[in-house]
């Protein structure tokens, strides 16, 4: 009897300690301290006041004098290389180009003649040569009136849009007098000043090869890519400052016309900065990598990261802005531990 009450007073004392031993043997999530990455690149723009203008532009007028038939176009209309703008009432000039012809025909089949008599020496070389003379004017003469009928119609020379018009149908108009303008609104131009005391500071050739972005006024939201066109080698002696313009396509949806105010945003400076990694953060490093724990805040546990150093020891490559990277007791943790943000007054 004593025996089997021994036994149950071992069997007791045994469980006492598997459930003090189980209790202990608990995780314990240990606290770290961590500092999170920073932007380590910033941009500083530099920006200018600007206008639209056209790239390409044309004044169209009717290289002959005459009544405004038709004016097919209005402003705004968009219109297409080799579409026909506006015409001329033709009558004088078909007339006159039916006369032309008939004089050239008459020509052409005396001269024809006259050059099979010259072959058998039945007329002189003075005859023959005024047959030709007179032959020729009558080309030249056709040609003329050809070209201007031609004339009577405005042709547009590029793909873009009517900017203005200054006819109207039924207004006698003159030869080269303005009838309508032509922009070409794809490719635009935004041009802008530049004062001389920025240019003699950062240099022509920098402000050259900067890179560039519009936004209009009227879309602050939009972010236009630029490309730099060209800058003035002598500055404006009123204003102090050098003329400069740059390149845009236009965006689809949106409709830009000259005069419109923009800004030009020149990339002055892209400076890189470093994150600080504390000694005590690492948990190897040699000349060109180095070993750090980042934090999961998903998962509240810590795996290993490879960085890339420079030859100064700043790291380059490896870490993304917002990472937690543990800062201190590296030594005492393990890839995939468990742990938790070490807190101080509520901040890391």
């Amino acid at each position: 009897m004593m025996r089997f009450a021994a036994i149950g007073l071992s069997v007791l004392a045994i469980a006492g300690c598997n459930k003090a031993n189980s209790e202990i043997s608990e995780p314990v999530v240990k606290p770290v301290k961590l500092i999170e990455v920073p932007n380590v690149q910033s941009e500083r723009y530099d920006a200018f006041i600007a206008n639209i203008d056209a790239t390409e532009r044309a004044s169209l007028s009717f290289q002959v004098a005459g009544e405004v038939e038709e004016l097919l176009i209005h402003m705004g209309s968009e219109v297409t290389q080799g579409d026909v703008l506006a015409k001329l009432d033709p009558t004088d000039y078909q007339l006159a180009y039916q006369a032309r012809l008939a004089e050239f025909n008459l020509a052409k089949t005396a001269f024809q003649r006259a050059e099979k008599l010259h072959a058998k020496k039945l007329i002189s070389v003075d005859t023959y040569d005024q047959h030709e003379a007179q032959y020729k004017a009558a080309s030249a003469s056709l040609e003329q009136a050809k070209t201007d009928l031609d004339y009577t119609q405005i042709i547009a020379p590029f793909d873009g849009v009517v900017s203005i018009t200054f006819g109207k149908e039924h207004q006698v108009v003159g030869a080269n007098q303005p009838v309508l303008n032509v922009i070409d609104n794809g490719i635009m131009d935004v041009v802008f000043t530049i004062p001389v005391s920025y240019a003699e500071q950062y240099g022509l050739e920098h402000i050259e090869s900067s890179s560039f972005h519009v936004v209009m006024d009227s879309h602050s939201g939009v972010v236009i890519p630029a490309q730099f066109k060209e800058i003035s080698t002598k500055p404006d002696s009123d204003t102090n400052s050098y003329s400069a313009s740059v390149s845009i396509e236009r965006p689809k949806l949106m409709n830009l016309l000259p005069g419109m105010t923009a800004q030009v945003k020149l990339l002055n400076e892209t400076s890189q900065r470093y994150v600080q990694i504390n000694d005590t953060a690492w948990v190897s490093k040699n000349e060109t990598t180095g070993e750090l724990y980042r934090f999961d805040q998903k998962s509240q546990t810590i795996s290993p990261v490879q960085v890339q150093l420079d030859s100064n020891g700043n790291v380059i490559a490896g870490l993304n802005t917002g990472d937690l990277i543990v800062e201190a007791g590296v030594e005492a943790l393990l890839p995939g531990q468990q742990v938790k943000a070490w807190t101080k007054e509520g901040g890391i």
